[in-house]
C-alpha cells in the first residue's frame, strides 16, 4: 500500500457546535484529517483486517461498524480521547480512505467562551 503523493492528506477544520446548536468566538474546532492510499481494491479487505485486528488489540477503539463487501468499511471510535476512526473504499477504484475526526479543543491560551 502506498499513499497517494499526487493527493495531498486533507486537513478539514470545522467549529464546534454545542448541544443547542451553539457555535463559540472562542476558537474552538474540530479536526478531520484525511490520507488516500493507492490500493488493489482486492486488497482492501485484508488491509483493513490488519487495521481492525490492531485497533482490537489496543482496547482503546472499539470497532462501530465493519462490512467487507461489495467494499470496505470501519467505523471505530476511541473511548476515552473521543476521536472517530474511518477506513473504506472510496473512488475513484482502488482507493482506500484512511480518516481520524478528533472531538472539539480549544486553542492553547484560548478562554473558554461559556452559554
Amino acid at each position: 500500500m502506498t499513499l497517494d503523493t499526487a493527493t495531498a492528506p486533507h486537513v478539514d477544520f470545522q467549529d464546534c457546535v454545542g448541544r443547542n446548536d451553539e457555535v463559540a468566538d472562542d476558537g474552538r474546532y474540530t479536526l478531520k484529517y484525511t490520507a488516500y492510499a493507492n490500493l488493489p481494491l482486492a486488497d482492501h479487505a485484508k488491509a483493513v483486517g490488519k487495521l481492525r485486528e490492531a485497533l482490537e488489540k489496543d482496547g482503546e477503539v472499539r470497532i462501530t461498524a465493519y462490512e467487507e463487501k461489495p467494499r470496505v468499511i470501519l467505523y471505530g471510535h476511541h473511548s476515552k480521547e473521543k476521536f472517530d476512526i474511518t477506513a473504506d473504499s472510496v473512488k475513484p477504484p482502488n482507493t482506500l480512505r484512511l480518516s481520524v475526526g478528533t472531538p472539539c479543543f480549544l486553542p492553547p491560551g484560548a478562554k473558554q467562551q461559556r452559554f
